[in-house]
């Protein structure tokens, strides 16, 4: 399983605030992977990186020699001037793209509402949306970057979608990341995650669910040691109010364990609540 795009200790920055900071991350042949965390946390940040829209501060990001990266971002490229058929297949002829079954599928799924020979400027913000995924997906990619890909998509259409790529390459082939706030379409497409929190990326197997179960067992797991840590602190400290004189007798080596714990609170973690959308 080789590497698509490689990422090795990025770091970002926005206008006074740290977004991510040293990270190192692959994405494989065959991952489908969602990415999670708070609103502003990083997110979409993360994916523009990846897709080479937007240059890190510190360290770079590199994709293997000749793929090719398909990417649906939130803003859209489209031409207000051209024509919805123009924006979709281009230039390729009528008989070439009508002739392929899974071109007609997209254009139906997607755009049976859609004139397909008018304006893209004449279009409403859900059909432009969509469009704009039509035109990716008939595309021939070896990776997607997908930011809310199921936004303006009717329930049937996200089903739809959820199946199309998991069929779209063979097994352990291609790579799929996708941002979204539905957890089902993530527990459908996805087998791994990614949280994006505190200037981190935290990884995680399985899809969205298994996600929440071992955030929630990793988050017992670090309580249990806060308690273990602070009961040793309150023995430190109830030892070392003993006076002067105890501490003399005492090694110094202890002395130094206690403040080291002193200094030890770890910073507030700013939780991905699990009864909330990612």
């Amino acid at each position: 399983m080789g590497i698509l795009i490689g990422c090795e200790d990025i770091g970002f920055e926005w206008p006074g605030r740290q977004v991510l900071e040293g990270q190192t991350l692959s994405v494989n042949e065959g991952e489908r992977i969602g990415i999670v965390g708070q609103n502003g946390d990083g997110k979409t940040t993360l994916l523009e990186l990846l897709a080479k829209r937007i240059e890190p501060d510190e360290g770079r990001v590199t994709w293997r020699n000749n793929i090719q990266v398909g990417v649906l971002a939130q803003d859209d490229s489209l031409d207000d001037a051209q024509t919805v058929a123009h924006e979709v297949v281009g230039d390729v002829p009528e008989y070439t793209w009508a002739s392929d079954a899974n071109v007609r599928a997209i254009l139906h799924e997607l755009l049976a509402d859609v004139d397909w020979n008018g304006t893209v400027g004449a279009l409403s913000g859900g059909q432009r949306r969509r469009v704009d995924l039509a035109r990716l997906l008939v595309g021939t990619w070896d990776v997607l970057l997908l930011d809310e890909p199921t936004n303006h998509l009717d329930l049937h259409a996200i089903t739809w979608l959820a199946g199309h790529l998991k069929r779209r390459w063979p097994h352990g082939t291609g790579a799929l990341l996708v941002v979204t706030h539905d957890r089902w379409f993530l527990d459908e497409v996805c087998e791994h995650m990614w949280e994006v929190h505190d200037r981190v990326v935290e990884p995680f197997d399985g899809g969205y669910s298994a996600y929440v179960q071992q955030r929630v067992e990793r988050e017992r797991q670090a309580a249990v040691a806060e308690v273990r840590r602070q009961n040793v602190l309150r023995k430190e400290l109830n030892w070392l109010a003993h006076g002067a004189k105890a501490r003399t007798s005492k090694p110094k080596f202890r002395i130094e364990a206690a403040r080291a714990l002193l200094a030890d609170d770890p910073p507030l973690r700013n939780p991905v609540s699990s009864g909330a959308p990612p």
